[in-house]
């Protein structure tokens, strides 16, 4: 990589010992360049590192410069602030979320195109239509936007230059702003990384407390179905019949958690009855004792939904099993769905079974029905009574068939 120093050096020999930019004073640049560097290459702190990194750009200038580094958002269709701390707190707010396209002012143009572009005049410029006023309220008056690019080319970015007079960037100007993005992009890039790294060893610590919760979910199934079929068992080979067609039936009921349709979106819809029927026959839906009580139309949901829905009705059919309705045989639970304005408003009651009460704290199991649900969209509400429990979840209209 040429050196901010390097990059300056030989786009402006330094003609005699009075040139401002001495040799001190570029060694001192590329000393400060370097420890910044090094605190990305550590792990420091983004917003600080990013904030250095612009006022050692504005330093070398020295002639009312202000900068700002802007950052694509992750839906690549956006703009927002990884630093500017001479800027007005007023505009650096207007325009954070920006849109980027050909015509969205310096950034969001340079974002768009990948192309350096500099604007002379803020007050005449075209590109500038829907950000004059508020530029020029704010004293800036020439902007000039170079696209911060990672390894592969691709925009990360964007690093400014404001002025308050109208300009014409000099090629002295033009090589201090691509050196500095390209230091920036090295920054940038690194930080990219390290947040990717992060997620995924997040993502493999929830994966795997979600399997153990699972396990420990499995376990408890099983236990709780042996205890409930050996009343009425009348051999231990009608014990195990019962048993073990009632796990393969869990089994089943499993497979509709999996996330389908990864490769996009499905027009497939799912009955509400079908998913509940799957999921509750291996604890007592179908049976003679009638514990388990579904009501409600032949009302569908699209299969983007199916298997958030189907890890809510589990863990809540779970929970039943080992504290509540279904926990012996005398508690019931209905399941009431009902289209409204909103969307399907669900009802799981459980009633007749053992008192509970609500948990002091929130396990993992109920942490990821929340999750679940906020990625559906839906709301959820647990009203914990005397004599059981009461769940109503309301489904958007976006996940339910007209």
């Amino acid at each position: 990589m040429e050196s901010v120093i390097e990059k300056l050096q030989t786009d402006n020999p330094l003609s005699a010992p009075s040139d401002p930019l001495t040799e001190e004073y570029l060694a001192e640049v590329w000393r400060r360049q370097q420890q910044i560097l090094g605190r990305v290459a550590l792990g420091g702190d983004r917003e600080a590192i990013l904030c250095d990194i612009i006022r050692l750009a504005e330093e070398q200038t020295g002639d009312g410069m202000l900068a700002s580094i802007l950052l694509l958002t992750e839906d690549g269709q956006h703009l927002e602030l990884g630093g500017a701390p001479s800027l007005p707190d007023e505009y650096n707010a207007a325009i954070e979320g920006m849109a980027i396209g050909d015509g969205e002012g310096s950034c969001g143009t340079a974002a768009a195109t990948g192309q350096a572009i500099f604007v002379e005049d803020i007050a005449t410029d075209p590109l500038w239509v829907d950000f004059r006023d508020l530029a020029l309220s704010h004293g800036l008056g020439a902007c000039w936007s170079v696209p911060i690019k990672a390894g592969d080319g691709s925009v990360l970015g964007t690093f400014a230059n404001y002025y308050s007079e109208p300009r014409q960037p000099s090629d002295f100007d033009r090589a201090i702003i691509e050196a500095i993005a390209l230091t920036t992009s090295i920054a940038v890039e690194r930080m990219r990384l390290e947040r990717m790294r992060n997620r995924a060893e997040e993502a493999k610590a929830l994966v795997l407390e979600e399997l153990q919760h699972r396990v420990k979910n499995a376990f408890a199934l099983a236990q709780s179905l042996i205890n409930l079929n050996v009343p009425a068992a009348l051999s231990a080979r009608d014990l195990a019949d019962k048993v073990n067609g009632k796990l393969r039936a869990i089994a089943s009921a499993q497979d509709l958690i999996i996330v389908r349709n990864a490769a996009g979106r499905s027009d497939e819809m799912t009955a509400i009855r079908t998913l509940l029927a799957t999921i509750l026959g291996p604890l007592g839906y179908g049976d003679a004792n009638d514990r388990i009580s579904l009501n409600g139309d032949e009302q569908t949901v699209d299969a983007q939904s199916l298997s958030g829905l189907a890890m809510v009705f589990h863990e809540l059919a779970t929970n039943a099993t080992k504290y509540g309705a279904l926990k012996d045989m005398v508690g019931k639970v209905s399941i009431d769905w009902l289209p409204t304005a909103e969307g399907l408003k669900i009802e799981w009651t459980e009633t007749e079974g053992p008192t509970t009460t609500a948990p002091e704290s929130q396990n993992f199991g109920t942490r990821l029905v929340a999750s679940t649900i906020r990625q559906l969209g839906a709301t959820i509400d647990y009203d914990w009574r005397a004599d059981g429990l009461r769940v109503t979840i309301i489904l958007p209209r976006a996940s339910v068939a007209e």
